[in-house]
C-alpha cells in the first residue's frame, strides 16, 4: 500500500512539473488588431514569440514594447495604409526589449518616431517614418538592423545614434533637415549603402552607387562607402502555395499522397475537407466515405499567406470482382524553351500504385513530381508509366529544347574616349555591346575590370591592345582592338620646328619617323630620320605661321618634291659615311640647307600675298 501511494505521489509530481513547463513555454500565436482597438493592449497581452498583425487603418497612441521576441507588422505589409501617430507625445514606438521586429508601418507626428532604448538585436524594416522631430533614435542600443525604411521630412534629424554601436543601417532613404548624427561607430554599408538627399557625389560608371563615400562622422570613422544614387525599396517576398496529389478520384477507401512544392513559405497547414488536418510537407490521407472533399493547403511567411485547393472525388466502393486499372496522366509547366530548359512534371495518374518516368535523355525517376533540366538542344519524349496489381498504363509528351536565337546572343562592341596621348593617359571606355549581362575588360597591361563602362589610366608609355569579353545566359562574345591605345612619353617633344632647335649631338642620336614612334635601332634612326616627311611638314607649317598666309598647293607640292629629292641624295651619302667628322660636317650642311629652304619658302609666300 505504501508503495502504491509513493508511486501516485511521484506521478503527480511529474505531471505538476510538466504543467509548469507547458505554462512557461506556451505556444506562439497571432494577435490581430483592428482599427479602433489598441496596439498597446495587444502588446500587453502577447507572449514571447507572438506576432501582432495590425489591420489597415489609423491608430493614435504611444506604444511601449518591453516584452522580448515580439513582431509588430501591418497585415497588408504596406505602410501606406497602416498609420500610427502619437499626437506629438514623446514617441510612437519606444522599444526597451530585445529581438523585436517592426515592419510595414507608417509612423508620424511625434517627438520621436521609433525610439530604441537599450534594445538589442531588433529589426526595423520597411517602414515610413516622417514628420517627427527625430525619425529614429538609438540610445545605448547595439546590434540592431535598420533597412528599407523611408525616413523623410523629420524636423531635427532623420536618424540619431547616441552611445550605440554595432548597428547595421543600410538601404534606407534619408531626406530630412539633417539626415544622420552619431557618436559611436556603426555600419552604414552592406551590399549597398543608403540614399542621402544631401549627397553631392557623382556616378560616372552608372552602377547606381556614388563614386565617393558619404561621411556620417569623420571622428568615429562612420562612413557610407556605397551611397545610393536612387532608392529602390525591396518588395516583400510573399509565399505561394503549390502542391500535387497522386490521384484526385478513386473508390473508397481512397488513400492519397499530397506533396508540397510551395515557394517562400515558412509554415504550412493542410485541411482535408473531412475535419482532419496536417502540418506535414508530404502527408498521406485516407478518405473512408463516398463524397467530394475540398483539400486546401495554406502557407505563410512573415510577409503574408497564400492558399490553394483541389477537389477529391471519392466514389462508392467498387465491386471487388471488377479489376481497377491504372490510368497514366501528367502535366508539364512548359513543353518548349531555350537551353538550358528546366521542366516541372506533375503526376495526375489514377489508381496507380507505382510510377516510372523516362525523361528522354537517359535519366529516370519514380517520384510523383520530378523536376528536370535539359542541357542540350533537341526533342525529348518523356514517358510516364503507372502500375498497380491489375495492370499498367503509360502516356508521353515531347519536350522541345531550342538553341538560343542569334538575336539573344551577346555581341561585344565598345569605344574609347581617346586613343593617343602622353602619360598618364586616362581613357573612358564605353560599352556598346548588345544583349550583354556580364563584362570583362583587358586593358593590355595586365589589368582588368568587370564594370560595364570603366575608366582606366595608363601610366607607362607604350601601345596597348584592349579587349572586351561579354556574356549572357546563352553564350559569350569578345572584341579585340590591337594597339588601340598609344601612350607617349610625356618627357619627349617630337612635334614641329622644335626638333630643329635642339642640340645637334642629341639630334644625331635621336630617331624620328613620320609617326614619331620609332626608337633607336628602328627604321628612321639618326641623321636621315631627322629629315623625314613629317618634319618637312612641320617646317611648312612653321613657315605658314610666320608668313601669316596659306601657301598655294602647287608651290607646296613643288617645294616638297625638290627637298625630298635632295634628302634622298643626302640620305644615301649619310649611309655610306664611315667617320664621325664626316657625319658632323654633314649635319651642319643639312641644317644650313634646311634653314635656307625655310626662309626661301617664307619669302615666296610673302610675295604671293602682296600680289
Amino acid at each position: 500500500m505504501t508503495k502504491v501511494r509513493t508511486f501516485r505521489w511521484v506521478c503527480l509530481f511529474v505531471i505538476f512539473l510538466a504543467l509548469i513547463t507547458i505554462s512557461e513555454t506556451g505556444a506562439t500565436g497571432n494577435i490581430y488588431v483592428f482599427p479602433g482597438e489598441s496596439i498597446q493592449a495587444a502588446v500587453n497581452e502577447a507572449s514571447s514569440g507572438d506576432t501582432i498583425f495590425v489591420k489597415p487603418g489609423e491608430y493614435n497612441e504611444s506604444i511601449q514594447v518591453n516584452q522580448n521576441n515580439l513582431t509588430i507588422v501591418s497585415e497588408s505589409k504596406s505602410p501606406d495604409n497602416t498609420l500610427i501617430s502619437s499626437g506629438n507625445r514623446e514617441s510612437v514606438l519606444e522599444i526597451t526589449a530585445s529581438n523585436i521586429t517592426i515592419s510595414g508601418l507608417s509612423i508620424t507626428g511625434s517627438q520621436c518616431g521609433i525610439y530604441l532604448n537599450g534594445a538589442q538585436n531588433c529589426v526595423i524594416n520597411g517602414n515610413n517614418i516622417s514628420k517627427n522631430e527625430i525619425g529614429i533614435c538609438l540610445y545605448k542600443s547595439d546590434n540592431n538592423t535598420l533597412s528599407d525604411n523611408n525616413v523623410y521630412s523629420n524636423i531635427d534629424c532623420g536618424i540619431k545614434s547616441l552611445t550605440s554601436t554595432g548597428n547595421l543601417i543600410c538601404n534606407n532613404y534619408f531626406n530630412n533637415t539633417n539626415n544622420a548624427r552619431e557618436n559611436k561607430l556603426n555600419t552604414w554599408t552592406c551590399t549597398t549603402g543608403n540614399y542621402w538627399s544631401d549627397y553631392t557625389g557623382t556616378d560616372k560608371d552608372e552602377d547606381g552607387t556614388g563614386d565617393t563615400e558619404y561621411v556620417i562622422n569623420q571622428q568615429t570613422n562612420s562612413v557610407d562607402y556605397r551611397p545610393l544614387m536612387d532608392f529602390i525599396p525591396k518588395s516583400p517576398v510573399l509565399p505561394e502555395a503549390i502542391f500535387t496529389s497522386n490521384v484526385t478520384v478513386g473508390y473508397a477507401p481512397l488513400t492519397i499522397e499530397f506533396t508540397d512544392f510551395s515557394e517562400n513559405a515558412s509554415s504550412l497547414s493542410w485541411s482535408f475537407g473531412d475535419l482532419n488536418t496536417s502540418n506535414s510537407s508530404a502527408p498521406f490521407h485516407t478518405f473512408l466515405n463516398e463524397g467530394t472533399y475540398k483539400v486546401t493547403l495554406n502557407v505563410t511567411n512573415d510577409n503574408g499567406s497564400d492558399s490553394k485547393y483541389v477537389n477529391i472525388n471519392v466514389l462508392k466502393t467498387q465491386d471487388s470482382s471488377v479489376p481497377v486499372l491504372p490510368e497514366a496522366k501528367f502535366s508539364a509547366n512548359v513543353t518548349s524553351g531555350y537551353v538550358p530548359l528546366t521542366v516541372q512534371f506533375i503526376d495526375f495518374s489514377e489508381n496507380a500504385e507505382s510510377l516510372s518516368w523516362s525523361l528522354g535523355d537517359g535519366q529516370t525517376s519514380s517520384c510523383a513530381a520530378p523536376r528536370h533540366t535539359f542541357c542540350c538542344p533537341g526533342n525529348y519524349t518523356v514517358y510516364l508509366e503507372a502500375k498497380n496489381n491489375n495492370g499498367t498504363s503509360s502516356t508521353c509528351t515531347v519536350i522541345t529544347v531550342l538553341n538560343p536565337s542569334f538575336t539573344m546572343l551577346p555581341e561585344a562592341k565598345f569605344s574609347a574616349s581617346i586613343m593617343k596621348g602622353p602619360s598618364p593617359l586616362t581613357v573612358e571606355f564605353v560599352d556598346l555591346s548588345e544583349n550583354a549581362t556580364e563584362w570583362e575588360w583587358d586593358f593590355g597591361d595586365g589589368n582588368r575590370s568587370v564594370k560595364k563602362s570603366p575608366s582606366y589610366t595608363y601610366t607607362t608609355p607604350g601601345n596597348y591592345t584592349v579587349s572586351l569579353k561579354v556574356g549572357n545566359e546563352y553564350g559569350n562574345d569578345s572584341k579585340e582592338a590591337v594597339n588601340l591605345i598609344q601612350v607617349e612619353d610625356a618627357n619627349i617633344t617630337d612635334k614641329g620646328i622644335i626638333v630643329y632647335s635642339a642640340d645637334l649631338n642629341a639630334a644625331a642620336n635621336t630617331g624620328y619617323t613620320e609617326d614619331s614612334s620609332s626608337k633607336d635601332g628602328e627604321e628612321g634612326k639618326g641623321i636621315a630620320g631627322i629629315l623625314s616627311k613629317a618634319n618637312l611638314k612641320s617646317a611648312g607649317n612653321f613657315a605658314t605661321l610666320v608668313a601669316d598666309i596659306s601657301s598655294p598647293a602647287e608651290l607646296k607640292s613643288s617645294i616638297e618634291h625638290e627637298v625630298l629629292r635632295d634628302i634622298g641624295n643626302v640620305k644615301a651619302f649619310a649611309e655610306g659615311a664611315v667617320n664621325k667628322d664626316g657625319i658632323r660636317n654633314l649635319l651642319w650642311i643639312l641644317l644650313s640647307l634646311e634653314l635656307l629652304g625655310i626662309f626661301v619658302i617664307i619669302s615666296v609666300l610673302k610675295r604671293g600675298k602682296k600680289r
